[in-house]
């Protein structure tokens, strides 16, 4: 029940920051007087607010949408990929899960109190990141031996 809620929650997610118009970004349009601030929408994933300034003109690169959606394809590829053996033991892979999460979720809120990126749509991305995390730390499992069938 536990994998299924953690999938759930990293693909609404990932879904959410694919959208075009998730992170909300300020840009200088003219450098003379007098200063506009021109809104832009993009998606987590697009790289276009990290291009030069002669692209978009006064520009600031912004890498924490990026950041957060590569951990967050990171934290899918664990969740369907985990570990599964290791030894006779089974292991677990939660640690790497929740290092991915709690990085994402500081991204997050660094972009939202330095560059000013707050959205509905990257709200939910972070409710989702923290229940997400929340599954994964509350439902701890012990490591148990694999038991081997012995034949006589």
């Amino acid at each position: 029940m536990k994998r299924i809620i953690s999938l759930c929650c990293i693909l609404a997610a990932l879904i959410l920051m694919s959208l075009p118009f998730s992170v909300q970004m300020e840009f200088i349009s003219d450098p003379g007087p007098p200063i506009e601030l021109v809104t832009s929408h993009f998606s987590y994933i697009s790289i276009l607010p990290l291009k030069d300034a002669e692209t978009i003109p006064q520009g600031f690169t912004n890498w924490m949408p990026l950041i957060t959606a590569v951990l967050s394809l990171a934290i899918l590829i664990m969740l369907v990929f985990g570990i599964k053996k290791d030894r006779g033991m089974v292991k677990d892979n939660k640690v790497p899960i929740c290092i991915c999460l709690i990085t994402c979720i500081a991204a997050t809120f660094v972009s939202w109190s330095i560059f000013s990126t707050l959205t509905i749509i990257g709200a939910t991305v972070f409710a989702l990141h923290f229940a997400l995390l929340a599954v994964q730390v509350l439902h701890f499992e012990s490591k148990e031996k694999v038991s081997r069938k012995t034949s006589f």
